[in-house]
């Protein structure tokens, strides 16, 4: 028979391995839920930047290769607007983002946000990001997580500025974000 001390400390090692692995297991899914919200942004959005005679596919970018695998299998084979959607993962600050339709950081891009930020005015790209002060320092929407959900807020009038009108079927769904003046 196993002694008391010895099954707690059994049930206590394999609740922490559950813990660890339902962890491990949930950043593809968010991954993918970001990358479903980011399809919808496109899908409910026009203005100037989503002019197609400038490109023929819809590009989503970033620098993290876990969601560049995510958001390929997620958003494979759709379109928007009839533009096939292609998924490009960004090796290094000196690749055209200009070529880019949305630029997603993820919380350890900050570094490399601040870098491609600096007096730079984008026009025709929605910058998405998921670490604090993205919005403050130019970005247009950021995700957190509030009760294990994602859930988002989002800059209108950056948006507008950078070509981008945003449906308010979106807006209504995200926290607005709100200016200090």
């Amino acid at each position: 028979m196993i002694p008391i001390f010895r099954r707690l400390f059994i049930v206590k090692l394999l609740l922490v391995m559950l813990f660890i692995s339902q962890a491990a297991l949930a950043t593809p899914r968010e991954d993918a839920i970001k990358s479903g919200f980011l399809y919808n942004f496109a899908r409910y959005s026009d203005g100037d930047w989503f002019n197609p005679d400038i490109k023929s596919t819809y590009n989503i970018c970033s620098f993290n290769p876990e969601f560049i695998v995510a958001a390929k299998n997620t958003l494979k084979d759709l379109t928007i607007k009839k533009r096939l959607i292609n998924v490009y993962l960004l090796t290094s600050l000196q690749e055209n983002i200009v070529d880019c339709n949305t630029l997603f950081l993820s919380r350890g891009d900050s570094e490399k946000w601040a870098l491609i930020s600096e007096n730079k005015a984008f026009i025709n790209l929605m910058l998405v990001g998921e670490f604090d002060g993205f919005l403050a320092s130019g970005g247009h929407i950021n995700f957190f997580i509030v009760g294990g959900k994602v859930r988002f807020e989002i800059d209108p009038i950056k948006l507008k500025n950078s070509g981008i009108n945003m449906s308010s079927k979106v807006l209504r769904l995200g926290r607005i974000h709100e200016r200090i003046f």
